[in-house]
């Protein structure tokens, strides 16, 4: 049986030589993607046994969205031969890019690959950096940046899995990432990519030729790397696994009636819309609906305006993925802005640029420049865009959702709550404005809300009527809430009125001890509490941390660490979380400490926040405590600590089936 190397040099081996040297490769273009390995190639790799781990394995590569070609199947083969406590993922998903390999080691860290299965001598990096291509005798412009890319695939990495909220943007050697060029030599390689493209942080990513990949593991360790976190290492295998192209299923959920509507599309339509409290399934319709979509073989696009809620919805999607055996790659979950940024940032680098409009925010910066780059040509499409907490979105994004980034014939989705309308947006509750965003028909409303314990539905009701304007949406306790939920317990509410500003952080952090201290059984890692300011959050934090609980939060006193610490707040990072109500919109928590401000907004934030509490299960208890400014609201404290109901659905074990949102 050959080695892995040896069937690696049979297939493309790597000759120094002049630009018209011929080589034994697979095509004459920059990523040729050929027809899966057949015959005695193909034979050889199914009997062939790795030593890394390989996800997926080798013999199902050819299952991939994109099958490896010559060059990255040289190099698949190389990296199955590190030890076997390397583990090698083939095209995962990471945000909007999808690198060639992922390698993991607990002590080496993360490497990065992206490999070009370029011809030698058939490509040449003009003054500035970009790419051109010899094509029926002429050199032609290409959008290609390998060293950008993988650049981009490190610094996603590093902030999304590795960095500390406090740590700067320069990802560390525990994470690296390297091209790989296996037609060419290391020498080669390097003065074809001698220059960068789009930043100059991309000359630290290494450039390799083929001759590399006979040292290996050398050309994917960093000597004198430092060992990495392994909560870090964790978490981004836990990604990973997640993401992975082909992998086993899991257990599928049961939609409830509503879910399933959004899931299924059963009329066909083109454009849908969508509307119900929180809690109503709406996110988990749409995320069944994207894995569907996927499993067709469709490309899409999933937006929210919140950056946290994309993390979430991704985690979602892939879960319905596994059902149906869809490729999550083929569903890219960002929030709108991301998207635009990206949008601004690849049609830069092919030759579309546009300039920031003056006099405006970067958030309306991002987007103008995004309609410009498309006006001018460039072109990112879709099959299906789906718009999750529509309400924050405008008719404007919409529209431009519609005209350029969806297909023509695609299929668009917006779920919304305009209860939950936090930024006064007001975009959907105009039906003759809507005339103008393309749907068809009425709204799909869903009522019952299978997220919140069966006490707290008509109290978050009850304080919407009250102390809400506008447009709302009571929320109902469903048939089959019991099934769901299993609880008998009702919610353990608490509420305390501060008389001043200052008060109001400490006392959340102090109710935050009080809720830990007397609950002994409750982990610090299910408690979260929510403020509007990022000052009364710090303060809060102050507490927490002198009782001797580890706080994750997003809290900073400048709008670039806040940014930063957005980014890289993970939900299941030890320690209590600490967040903004509009940051963690679309999440959920069974333990919520809460503080209502006095500002314009505060009271639909407040209803927004205590919707966030969910079910437990198992019997446990739910908690909410309220810290309150708004002294006008002090006459709803009776109403929130002795809300009872006459009927509380009597806990039963949980059934066989999985449970229905």
């Amino acid at each position: 049986m050959p080695r892995a190397a040896d069937l690696a040099a049979s297939v493309s081996p790597v000759r120094d030589g002049p630009a018209d040297a011929t080589l034994n490769v697979g095509g004459e273009c920059a990523d040729e993607k050929p027809e899966p390995m057949r015959g005695d190639s193909a034979g050889v790799m199914e009997r062939w046994t790795t030593v890394a781990v390989m996800r997926p394995t080798l013999d199902e590569c050819d299952r991939l969205l994109e099958p490896l070609n010559d060059g990255e199947r040289r190099v698949a083969m190389r990296l199955a031969e590190l030890g076997d406590d390397w583990t090698v993922y083939v095209q995962p998903r990471l945000a909007h890019d999808v690198p060639d390999f992922v390698a993991v080691h607990p002590r080496h860290g993360v490497c990065a690959i992206e490999v070009k299965n370029w011809r030698y001598g058939k490509y040449r990096q003009n003054d500035d950096g970009s790419i051109d291509m010899m094509t029926d005798g002429a050199w032609r412009p290409t959008k290609e940046a390998p060293r950008y890319q993988a650049y981009r695939y490190r610094s996603t990495i590093f902030d999304h899995y590795f960095a500390g909220p406090d740590d700067p943007d320069r990802p560390t050697q525990v994470v690296r990432a390297v091209v790989v060029l296996p037609n060419h030599s290391t020498e080669q390689a390097e003065r074809l990519l001698e220059r960068h493209r789009v930043t100059p942080d991309e000359l630290g990513v290494r450039v390799l030729g083929g001759d590399a990949l006979h040292r290996a593991p050398e050309f994917i360790v960093q000597p004198g790397c430092p060992r990495p976190d392994p909560a870090s290492i964790a978490r981004l295998l836990r990604h990973l696994r997640e993401a992975d192209a082909v992998s086993e299923l899991r257990s599928p959920i049961r939609l409830s009636e509503g879910a399933r509507n959004i899931a299924t599309n059963p009329s066909s339509a083109r454009r849908r819309r969508v509307r119900g409290p929180a809690g109503c399934g709406k996110s988990f319709g749409l995320a069944a609906r994207a894995a569907r979509l996927a499993a067709e073989g469709k490309r899409v696009l999933v937006l929210t305006f919140n950056t946290t809620l994309a993390n979430y919805l991704t985690t979602l999607m892939v879960a319905r993925c596994r059902e149906t055996g869809a490729n999550p790659g083929l569903v890219t979950c960002s929030s709108f802005h991301a998207f635009c940024n990206r949008v601004v940032e690849d049609a830069a680098t092919t030759g579309f640029r546009t300039d920031p409009p003056a006099g405006v925010d970067r958030w309306d910066a991002s987007v103008a420049q995004a309609a410009a780059a498309f006006e001018a040509g460039f072109s990112r499409r879709f099959d299906a865009v789906l718009v999750d907490e529509g309400q924050d979105f405008t008719l404007e994004w919409w529209n431009l959702l519609r005209t350029h980034v969806v297909d023509p014939d695609g299929e668009m989705l917006l779920v919304a709550d305009p209860t939950q309308d936090v930024y006064d947006k007001k975009a959907w509750t105009d039906e003759d404005r809507m005339l103008g965003a393309g749907f068809s028909g009425p709204w799909t409303e869903l009522r019952g809300s299978y997220r919140m314990p069966a006490d707290l539905i008509p109290l978050a009701n009850a304080f919407a009527r009250r102390h809400l304007d506008g447009q709302r949406l009571a929320a109902e306790v469903p048939p089959d809430h019991m099934d769901i939920a299993g609880l008998a317990s009702a919610t353990l509410r608490r509420w305390t009125n501060v008389g001043s500003r200052v008060e109001l952080g400490p006392e959340i952090g102090h109710e935050v001890v009080r809720l830990l201290t007397a609950n002994p059984d409750l982990n610090p890692n299910d408690v979260v509490f929510l403020c509007e300011h990022h000052e009364d959050g710090l303060a809060a934090v102050r507490v927490i941390e002198a009782a001797g609980y580890p706080v994750h939060h997003i809290f900073a006193a400048r709008a670039g660490d806040r940014a930063r610490r957005k980014r890289r707040f993970w939900p299941d990072a030890p320690g209590v979380k600490g967040c903004t109500v509009h940051s963690f919109k679309g999440w959920e928590t069974p333990a919520l400490v809460m503080g209502i401000d006095r500002d314009h907004e505060s009271r639909r934030l407040a209803y927004v926040a205590m919707t966030r509490v969910k079910v437990p299960g198992f019997g446990r208890h739910a908690h909410l405590s309220i810290v309150n400014l708004d002294l006008s609201l002090a006459d709803f404290q009776s109403t929130f600590e002795h809300w009872t109901v006459t009927r509380v659905p009597l806990w039963a074990p949980p059934r066989a089936e999985a449970r229905v949102r």
